[in-house]
């Protein structure tokens, strides 16, 4: 059995941006609440809670280049998505966001060692980061490097319970492995 990724599925998965190196007590806060939470309707409601609290980089200009960058992406314009991004990068070199992003713009362009780079950044400063989890799993399933991908995979669960693209993920690898799935 082989698992296929399609561009939608790509776009599916949550993109994050977390402050700069500092911890945030309200964050981890919000993980928290979401790695306990049993109810799926407070799930979502945290889970927004923290896109919204991980959007800000804490420069008008990088926010409004990362946005730029977004918009270039979802129309297929790499070269002007690739040179916002490297702006927000250069701007903004600890905000999550900006990596996370350039790393999903390598992707879709097949640039796959270049995106684990910038997901290993991404991870560097916010470990908790699903929607990067989630991508590096996809990233090494086409590798064909299923332990790895499933680890990634758990990883993105252990951080959000609810991700729905990691816990199908992890699930379809468990049942070609012979596994049980979850």
């Amino acid at each position: 059995m082989r698992i296929r990724l399609s561009f939608a599925a790509v776009l599916a998965l949550p993109v994050f941006a977390a402050p700069a190196l500092a911890a945030d007590p309200a964050l981890d806060s919000l993980f928290n609440r979401l790695g306990e939470t049993t109810d799926r309707q407070e799930a979502a409601r945290v889970e927004t809670a923290i896109t919204r609290a991980l959007a800000k980089s804490g420069s008008a200009t990088a926010d409004l280049l990362l946005e730029r960058g977004t918009q270039a992406m979802n129309k297929g314009d790499f070269d002007n998505a690739l040179d916002s991004f490297n702006k927000v990068i250069a701007l903004a070199p600890n905000f999550v966001e900006g990596w996370n992003r350039r790393a999903t713009l390598y992707f879709l362009q097949g640039r796959f060692s270049a995106s684990i780079a910038d997901i290993d950044r991404t991870l560097a400063l916010e470990p908790r980061h699903f929607g990067a989890l989630a991508g590096l799993g996809q990233i090494y399933l086409i590798m064909g490097r299923t332990p790895d991908a499933q680890r990634a995979f758990q990883r993105a669960l252990a951080a959000d319970p609810y991700l729905g693209s990691a816990r199908q993920f992890l699930d379809a690898l468990k049942k070609q492995a012979g596994e049980v799935a979850l």
